[in-house]
């Protein structure tokens, strides 16, 4: 019998980005569901969720390939209901396909969230935490992202090259900007970004480069 994962995008499904590149890690009979907080979304739906001040930033990708912004606290009931959905479905396991930091969700069946996962994996990795580089899609998410960096221990400095809108001379700019720094590591902070960013990454940097999609579904593949 196969086992089902299901997958919530911050967007919209399906993630033709995400799920060829890591169905890789996982056997022949895992089947990925997808369900996107902004399925069915029009212009008007997608205007009323974008952020507001002092309101949480998240960037996702949209089905025809471009990208949205939305306010973290707008999403959180759409995300519950999608969960109570996948509980009605009997799936085994459920990930969050975001980076973002959440609060504990209502569940009888386990959720992954990549934010702690990633967190902790950096922490087993570097004991001595330090400094880190932290590449995320937008400005408007630094402080987030450097609360929640903090939070694990760790001093980030941010930096910004949208995984969505991709232009690979902006990717290049911010990694020789965090070579240059006395950071020890790299993270490429959301999971829209690919192993052949990681790739291009690498080549502009001696320091350590982690992937967050990599992070997560690789330990996700470890429990099926």
């Amino acid at each position: 019998m196969n086992k089902k994962i299901g997958v919530i995008t911050i967007g919209q499904a399906p993630r033709t980005d995400l799920l060829p590149e890591v169905e890789r890690f996982f056997s022949s009979d895992v089947e990925f569901i997808q369900r996107g907080v902004l399925d069915g979304f029009g212009k008007k739906e997608l205007e009323q969720i974008k952020p507001e001040p002092n309101q949480t930033t998240l960037v996702s990708r949209l089905k025809d390939g471009t990208s949205a912004t939305m306010a973290k606290e707008k999403t959180l009931p759409i995300i519950q209901q999608i969960i109570d959905d996948f509980n009605r479905d009997q799936v085994h396991l459920i990930i969050i396909a975001c980076t973002g930091e959440f609060k504990l969700f209502q569940s009888n069946v386990p959720i992954i969230y990549p934010d702690y996962l990633l967190n902790h994996v950096a922490q087993g990795i570097f004991r001595n935490k330090g400094k880190i580089g932290v590449i995320v899609p937008l400005p408007e998410q630094y402080e987030s992202i450097e609360k929640k960096w903090q939070a694990a221990g760790f001093s980030p400095t941010s930096c910004a090259s949208s995984p969505y809108i991709y232009d690979e001379s902006s990717l290049i700019k911010v990694t020789n900007e965090l070579e240059k720094s006395d950071i020890s590591t790299i993270v490429l902070d959301c999971i829209g970004y690919t192993q052949d960013m990681k790739d291009i990454v690498k080549k502009h940097t001696r320091k350590n480069v982690i992937l967050s999609r990599n992070i997560v579904f690789k330990n996700v593949a470890e429990l099926l």
